[in-house]
Formats: structure tokens, C-alpha cells, sequence
């Protein structure tokens, strides 16, 4: 018995180090093509900062390594560090020579290489992908990502855990049968020896029970292959759930009958998931029915489905959906589901369409006034001189109007592409009030609105001026312009004790802060605008910042105006990495701020 469970458990260990050096391979190796697929994207986002202006290595790796959560390095063809996310620029010199690594000796000669060895940087197990960069302007600059071991690790712990206890189990089992198996096999010797002393006695001998020995055999090896079993199918078990634990969309497998066997985190969190949700039709989870009827057309017809989704409360989401059968044979067993989060994609098209829409629209608008002014002047008006001059200064104001457009179109478009270049320096707050005042000073005179500056005592920030003032240019203007005449525009400096959460226009909008913003109350100021006019409504205040949006369309066109300085405010400060924040009460006025890092 004893040399029958010692060779079992060499067995079982045996299995257990050869899954184990498998599922660590697996996984080593779809961590590698991660990384690789990253690294095609890495290189295109290098190549196309390389040829922006005033931008360095080290900054590109350090932008890039922030995005893509990943170590990067750039170097040149000797093995020199150029930039790493990691080590601050500082500290470059005091790295080590890269053209001894294995990666870099094969990106050099093939234009890709990889290795996993020691980091002595980071003093861990890496993974590491290295290519050269594209294009003649890339100088012969490789790029290398990195990835930490210790996650394949994490992700094989959990497999590792579940081959140990199915092997633990199997132990057990195996050590029950050897038992039983060594008393039935020592049975029938038993039997021997009676029916031997019987006929040494002299009694009669009774027959022995043949073909004991061969049933209890086959017995465990049924049992023993049913552990087998076991382990491979909870093997799979475990192998599927860390591929889908780790898939960005959210997925639902079915069994024939149309209840749920299966669902990963992603497609939980995406409906609010909260209890387990396998033997549950899927119309439980998901709360649309159109959802179900696809999944009972796929089961039932063996083909794919596809459908929209729309979420509704909250903040509203839009889903891609994809039904396909899962099938053996010619027979389908069941089906799965995938949630493509499309939401982005359909605000980039809206926005798109908006913007070819309301362009369309501005431009011809004046463009029309100026053909019926030149029409009009070329039929005979040029000889009533008081009606010339008339028509002429028509056609100055809308080609005002189109110039304004088109250069607030242009600065918006260098804005949007990070052509920007943000010249930061000490100023003093008076002096961006009051540049920003003396623009707007004689149209405040003609709306007869008062403007108010109350700063108190000398600040200093840290920006760049001109950007800035505009920004506070637009913001004054669009204040006067939707303040009723008699009203006041109020300019305060606000110190915050804290940041001013759930004010920050990106926050309320989007959801998150600007990269680059830090959250220290007490190290920056809001400078305030502050008007008395119609306000805003709370269903518009998300939208206020997008390019050519009007909340009341025909009176802002009435003042004048382009529609995109609010859009252009919001670039600006994304490029400072502070905010534009704004608070509205309808009827009651309005108020917008600028943060800004004190000096």
C-alpha cells in the first residue's frame, strides 16, 4: 500500500510542477503579445512626438509610460538612455549602458527583441520589448517597455491554488482506494489460507471467489480516472475565468436552456451586478428585453445577432452588443454574449456632426448678408452714396464676423493638437484683470453693466499671460453680452481652503480631472467671474464648454459671437493642467473660475 500511494504522489507532483511551468509559460507568453501590441502603438505615439517642438525624450517616455501603465525607455543605437518613465531625468546619467541587453543587441539587428531577466533598476523579474523607431527622423532611437513579473504571478496564483487542492483531493482519494484496494486484494489470501488449513483439518475446501483481485483493479483505475478528469476540468475552469477576468468587454455565456453558466467582472460592473449570477436568465441581469430575444434567437437559429443598447440612468452609455452561438458540431450548446462600450465613439460622431453643422451654419450666415450687400451695390446703390456707405459697413461687419470665426476655429484647432506651447511665468493678477479689462471696458460701457474688481491684496501666479488674459477676455465678454443692462460683472479672487469639488466643469462632464492638475488646497486661487445676468440651466451646464453650443440659440446670435470661446477657455486651461469651473443658478446669474498655481 505504502509503495502504491508513493507513487502516486510522485505522479501528482510530477503533473503539478508541469502545469505549473505550462500555465506560467501561457501566460509569460500572452503578457508578451501585450506588450507587443503595445509596442506597436508606442511607436507610432514616440515618431509623432519626435517631430513636435521642444518636446524631450524623457518627457515622451514619462507621457507615455503614465498612459500606457508601463516602464519606458528611449535610448539611441549605442545603448544610451535618452528617457525613462521611471528614473527621473536627473538621474538618467547614472544609468548603465543598455547595449549589452538581449533585447536591444536584437531590436539593433531584427527591429524587434524581448527577454525576461532582473531589473537591478527596479529589483524585479521584468519582461521586456524593445523596437527600433520608424522614419529618418527617429535617428535610430530604439524604445523598450517593460512589464513586472509579479503580475503573471498574481494572475497564476489563484490557478496554482486550485491545483493544489485538486490535487490534494486526489491524494486523499487515491489513499482511500489504496486502503480498500489492499483489503479486498488481501481477501482472497485470507480465503487461501482457511481453504489451506481446512483441507491440512481435513474438512472439505470451499470454492475461492475468482476474478475478485481484477474487479477491485478496475475499480481504480475508474476512480482514478475520474479524478483525472476532475483536475483537467477544473484546470479549464480556472484558465477561462483569468482570460475573462482580464477581457475590457463585458461577457455572458448561456447554457442551451438560455440560463447564465458564466459571466466575467467587466459585464458585472457594467449592469451593477451584485449577486452571483450563474443559473439566472440573462433579462434578471440586464433589464432589457431586447437583450433576451436575441439570446433566445441565437439558441434557437444558430446565428449571430447584433443590436444597439442604450443605458439610461445617470450617466447614459452606449453599448454595441453581439449574440454569437457557442456550438459542437452542428449542434449549438449555448451562447455568449459580448458588450462593446461604444459611448465615446458616439459623443466624437455627435460632436462631429455638430461641428460641420454649426460651421456650416456660421459661415453662411454672414456670407449671405455679404452676396446680398455686393448684389445690391453692383445693381445701382453705389450712386445713393448714405446707402453705399451703408451696405459697405454691413459687409465690414460680417467680414469681421467670418475673420473672428476662422481665427478662433484655427486657435482651437492648435489647441486640440498640443501645438500650444504654454510659456509659463510669474505674473500678477492686477495686471491680467486689468489687461483683460480695457478689452471689454467700452462694450460694458455700451451695455451700461458695471465692472467690479475686488482682489485685495497683491497675487502672484504662475501661467502664461497671454493665454490666460484670453481666457478671461472670453469669459467677461460672454458676462457682459448675457448680463441685462444695468447689471454688474464682479472680477474676485478666491483662496481655496479646499479644491472645489463638483464645480470643475471636466469633473461634472466627463467625470474626472485634467493629468497634471495636483490637488493641494492652499497652493493655487480661483479667479472668479461673476455676472448677475439670465444664468444657465442645470441640463445645459455639461455642454456649455463644447464648441458652437448655445443655450439659447437665436438670442446668442443676436449678441454676436463665434460660439467657441467657452471651448477655447477650457483648452487653455487643460493646457495650464488647471480647470475651468463654473456655478449658475437660472435667473440668478452666473459665475466662472479660472485655478490657477500660486507663485
Amino acid at each position: 500500500m505504502f509503495s502504491f500511494v508513493f507513487i502516486v504522489v510522485v505522479v501528482l507532483a510530477s503533473v503539478q510542477l508541469y502545469l505549473n511551468r505550462s500555465i506560467q509559460t501561457f501566460l509569460i507568453a500572452q503578457s508578451a503579445e501585450t506588450l507587443q501590441r503595445d509596442m506597436r502603438l508606442a511607436r507610432i505615439l514616440v515618431s509623432d512626438g519626435l517631430r513636435m517642438p521642444a518636446v524631450s525624450y524623457d518627457q515622451l517616455a514619462d507621457d507615455l509610460g503614465q498612459k500606457m501603465s508601463l516602464r519606458v525607455t528611449l535610448m539611441n543605437a549605442q545603448g544610451i538612455v535618452l528617457g525613462d518613465s521611471v528614473v527621473p531625468e536627473p538621474g538618467l546619467a547614472n544609468l548603465e549602458n543598455h547595449a549589452d541587453r538581449p533585447e536591444i543587441q536584437a531590436a539593433l539587428k531584427t527591429g524587434e527583441g524581448m527577454s525576461v531577466r532582473f531589473s537591478e533598476t527596479l529589483q524585479t523579474e521584468m519582461l521586456y520589448v524593445a523596437a527600433t523607431l520608424p522614419g529618418p527622423d527617429s535617428q535610430g532611437a530604439i524604445v523598450r517597455l517593460a512589464m513586472p513579473l509579479r503580475d503573471v504571478g498574481l494572475m497564476k496564483r489563484p490557478i496554482s491554488r486550485a491545483i493544489w487542492i485538486s490535487s490534494a483531493m486526489g491524494l486523499a482519494l487515491a489513499v482511500l482506494l489504496a486502503y480498500g484496494s489492499s483489503v479486498y486484494v488481501s481477501r482472497p489470501l485470507v480465503e487461501m489460507t482457511r481453504v489451506a488449513r481446512n483441507l491440512a483439518s481435513g474438512i472439505p475446501a470451499q470454492r475461492y471467489p475468482a476474478g475478485a483481485i481484477s474487479r477491485e483493479l478496475k475499480e481504480l483505475a475508474l476512480a482514478l480516472n475520474e479524478m483525472r478528469q476532475q483536475i483537467e476540468s477544473r484546470i479549464e475552469l480556472v484558465t477561462l475565468e483569468a482570460v475573462l477576468s482580464s477581457i475590457t468587454e463585458g461577457i455572458l455565456v448561456t447554457e442551451q436552456s438560455g440560463r447564465v453558466s458564466m459571466a466575467n467582472r467587466e459585464f458585472e460592473k457594467l449592469f451593477g451586478v451584485t449577486q452571483d449570477p450563474v443559473g439566472r436568465m440573462p433579462i434578471e441581469l440586464v433589464r432589457h428585453r431586447e437583450v433576451q430575444n436575441a439570446i433566445e434567437e441565437t439558441l434557437k437559429t444558430g446565428q449571430v445577432v447584433f443590436l444597439d443598447l442604450t443605458l439610461s440612468g445617470g450617466l447614459e452609455r452606449h453599448l454595441d452588443v453581439h449574440v454569437a452561438p457557442i456550438k459542437q458540431g452542428d449542434r449549438s450548446v449555448g451562447s455568449v454574449t459580448v458588450f462593446y462600450d461604444i459611448t465615446e465613439l458616439r459623443r466624437l460622431e455627435r460632436i462631429r456632426k455638430d461641428f460641420v453643422a454649426n460651421v456650416s451654419h456660421e459661415l453662411r450666415t454672414p456670407l449671405t448678408a455679404i452676396k446680398g450687400c455686393a448684389a445690391t451695390l453692383a445693381d445701382g446703390a453705389l450712386a445713393d452714396r448714405e446707402a453705399a456707405k451703408r451696405f459697405v459697413d454691413m459687409i465690414n461687419t460680417h467680414a469681421d464676423r467670418l475673420h473672428s470665426l476662422v481665427e478662433d476655429v484655427l486657435d482651437l484647432s492648435r489647441m486640440e493638437s498640443g501645438t500650444v506651447q504654454v510659456e509659463r511665468e510669474k505674473c500678477a493678477v492686477d495686471e491680467l484683470v486689468s489687461g483683460a479689462i480695457e478689452q471689454v471696458r467700452s462694450q460694458s460701457v455700451t451695455r451700461k453693466i458695471n465692472l467690479i474688481v475686488s482682489l485685495g491684496e497683491p497675487v502672484f501666479v504662475v501661467c502664461d499671460y497671454k493665454l490666460i488674459e484670453r481666457a478671461l477676455v472670453n469669459l467677461l465678454d460672454n458676462a457682459i453680452k448675457y448680463t441685462q443692462e444695468g447689471g454688474t460683472v464682479r472680477v474676485v479672487l478666491n483662496r481655496f481652503t479646499k479644491e472645489p469639488d463638483g464645480r470643475s466643469e471636466m469633473e461634472s462632464a466627463l467625470g474626472q480631472t485634467p493629468a497634471g492638475h495636483p490637488k493641494v488646497p492652499g497652493k493655487r486661487v480661483g479667479l472668479e467671474i461673476q455676472d448677475t445676468g439670465i444664468g444657465i440651466p442645470l441640463s445645459a451646464i455639461s455642454r456649455i464648454f463644447e464648441r458652437f453650443y448655445r443655450v439659447d440659440l437665436g438670442r446668442s446670435r443676436a449678441l454676436g459671437g463665434t460660439g467657441l470661446g467657452l471651448s477655447i477657455v477650457k483648452h487653455i486651461m487643460e493646457a495650464h493642467g488647471e480647470r475651468v469651473y463654473v456655478e449658475s443658478q437660472q435667473g440668478r446669474g452666473s459665475t466662472f473660475g479660472l485655478t490657477l498655481p500660486l507663485s
